[in-house]
This record gives structure tokens, sequence and C-alpha cells, in this order.
């Protein structure tokens, strides 16, 4: 191990289109290739699970997971990720810095998994946040809707004091301006 080299655990979300496309095991042999041709030394590298996002990313409401332990410099990670996100089926990635990697993890190491046992469903329609919100002409003839009887009251006793020609919202103005007058 180098003196810049360190002990990190990876996790990566995976584009669940390019795994059903290619298959879970070339888009995991592509996460390695690019680990390794950044120089990180890949010790662990295996399916997590596949399950629904809290929130859609880049279109995206599911993801393989895939997890990773890998020794290498933080510079060798910062390149590794640059590329992914620019070219690989990688929507997110999150790296720790560990003091090592837990046995159990090592012993399972990069095994092959058949294509078949990792389950990728269809992706659901993409989330729109205005799904429910009601269509412009589901209103009355694209009307507003009606208004509440207090509302109609207080609008109809403006619209009478503005027919007056003004003349009652001008009373209370003029009658402060002598009250401030008489005050000086």
């Amino acid at each position: 191990m180098n003196d810049n080299d360190y002990i990190y655990q990876a996790m990566f979300m995976l584009d669940n289109g390019e795994v059903r496309d290619q298959g879970f095991n070339a888009v995991r042999d592509w996460v390695k290739a690019t680990l390794e041709k950044h120089g990180a030394e890949v010790k662990v590298l295996r399916h997590w699970r596949e399950s629904q996002l809290a929130y859609p990313i880049q279109g995206n409401t599911r993801s393989t997971y895939l997890l990773g332990y890998l020794q290498a410099s933080q510079q060798t990670v910062s390149k590794a990720k640059a590329e992914m996100y620019l070219l690989g089926p990688v929507i997110r990635m999150l790296v720790l810095k560990e003091e090592e990697i837990p046995a159990a993890e090592l012993a399972l190491g990069i095994a092959d998994v058949a294509d078949t046992d990792v389950a990728v469903p269809d992706e659901e329609p993409e989330f729109d946040p205005f799904a429910d919100e009601p269509e412009a002409d589901e209103f009355d003839g694209g009307a507003a809707p009606e208004a509440k009887p207090e509302v109609k009251a207080e609008a109809k006793t403006a619209a009478k004091a503005e027919g007056e020609g003004g003349k009652a919202a001008e009373k209370p103005a003029a009658a402060a301006t002598e009250s401030t007058k008489s005050d000086s």
C-alpha cells in the first residue's frame, strides 16, 4: 500500500436502463475497468440491491446499487468519479474512507452474478409534480372556480364604493389630513 493510498468503500447507483440493456455483469465490469484505468485496486465489487429512489435522478425513479471496496489515492478517486459521471451508467457515487475492508466483504470479492438473478423492473413513468392539478378546461368553461359567498359580499361592497366616484374612499384620507393639521 502506497503512503498516499487509502481504503475506500464506494456505493455506485447504476442507471437501470443500462443494466437492463447491457446486463449487470457488463456494467459492473465497466465500473471496475474505469477504476483500474485510473490506478485503483478493486478488492470487492458486488450487487447490493435494486430499489426505488426517494426522488427522481436524471429521469430515473429506480436504481441498481453496486457496493465496492477499493484501494486508491484521492486523485485516483476524483478522476474515476469524473469519468463515471460523464461517460458511464453511474448516476450517483458515494465514496467513504475506511480503516479496513470487513473480512465478510473481502471474502465475497468480485464474483459473477447471473444476469437473470438481478431483477431490474421496467422504469416507471417520469415523476410529474403537477400531475394532481386539474387542467384549465376542467373548470367551468376555462373560467376560475366560483368564489365563496363571503368573498362575493366583500367584492360587491368594494365595487359600490368605487361606483360612488371614489368619494367614500377619499373621505377617510381627507379626515386624516385634517386631524393631522389640528394636532400640529
